[in-house]
């Protein structure tokens, strides 16, 4: 299985996710919250923020805010899209919601596109056979 179009490895996906996540919900990220957000230690988030601004994918201000590029957040927009579309499928294939997250957060960083693709028509079909009452 291709990995994803990106060339980020599994870690710096998780990073430019939480960015993308607190960028939509303040406007910005920090070092501390993501750090907090990811559990992990502010030398990791640190050597992250070096990695993700070599490839232009954020901008971040020296003991200040982070800040997606296009780019950057394209490549986040499309990892959370993936993300909510794996846990959306493993719920409505019956998992638990634990077990959907868990499962969703492990696959968003090896699906390839046209799984991706398969997976999104599978959510459509489903969805429709549940509404038809044929899938239950």
């Amino acid at each position: 299985m291709k990995k994803n179009t990106s060339k980020l490895t599994k870690s710096l996906e998780d990073y430019i996710e939480a960015m993308y996540i607190f960028e939509e919900k303040n406007g910005f990220s920090r070092i501390k919250d993501i750090a907090v957000f990811l559990k992990v230690k502010f030398p990791s988030v640190n050597k992250a923020v070096k990695e993700l601004e070599k490839e232009n994918l954020i901008i971040h201000q020296k003991y200040g805010y982070i800040k997606l590029t296009e780019n950057g957040k394209k490549i986040a927009q499309s990892i959370v899209k993936t993300h909510k579309d794996l846990v959306e499928f493993f719920e409505l294939l019956g998992f638990s919601h634990k077990s959907s997250l868990k499962y969703g957060c492990s696959l968003e960083h090896i699906i390839d596109e046209v799984d991706k693709k398969i997976v999104s028509k599978l959510i459509y079909k489903i969805k429709y056979l549940k509404r038809k009452n044929i899938w239950q």
